[in-house]
């Protein structure tokens, strides 16, 4: 699973150019953009809330709170749904994630 995490985290991180530590901690709007669409795609390639603030350092709370907060955020910024999707397509390619 660490692998995994890793992976994704490398993936996020060069598609939106945030770099990891910035994509874990910065609270900053791009960040938390990022950190969504980490969060996101983690639950979808079947990592519980618990495991996720594990690898993450955030409460599960706090990643409950970005899942479940993320359509609208999504669907309020087209720079978000973009990378939603490119990142997606990314994981993809890379056998992790159907795209569907």
């Amino acid at each position: 699973m660490e692998k995994i995490f890793n992976q994704v985290v490398k993936i996020v991180s060069e598609e939106t150019g945030i770099n990891d530590n910035d994509l874990i901690h910065s609270k900053k709007e791009e960040c938390v953009d990022a950190r969504s669409i980490l969060i996101n795609l983690l639950s979808e390639l079947g990592f519980t809330d618990t495991l996720i603030s594990r690898y993450t350092c955030l409460t599960r709370q706090g990643v409950n709170k970005l899942k479940n907060t993320f359509h609208d955020r999504k669907r309020n910024s087209f720079i978000l749904s973009t990378n939603y999707q490119q990142i997606r397509n990314e994981l993809a390619t890379n056998n992790l994630i159907s795209n569907e």
